[in-house]
């Protein structure tokens, strides 16, 4: 943990795994809970971290990039 010199948290499990692809090393996982009292809904959450022995920080590109772009 002394090496990790970035931290990130992602739900999206595609995501994830392009993050784990390029380097990234699975901290954590953890649910968290939300909606209606009687109707709940789960998310589970990754949290990922970038150890500075891997070198410059990389990140994948998002699956909304693309689109982000046409509006900068």
């Amino acid at each position: 943990m002394k090496d990790i010199i970035e931290v990130f948290q992602e739900t999206d499990i595609d995501m994830v795994n392009k993050y784990l692809n390029l380097g990234w090393t699975l901290l954590s996982l953890h649910t968290t809970e939300y909606g209606h009292p009687v109707e709940r809904h789960q998310n589970t959450v990754f949290t990922l971290g970038w150890s500075k022995m891997n070198g410059d920080i990389q990140k994948p590109k998002g699956k909304y990039d693309d689109i982000a772009n046409k509006f900068v």
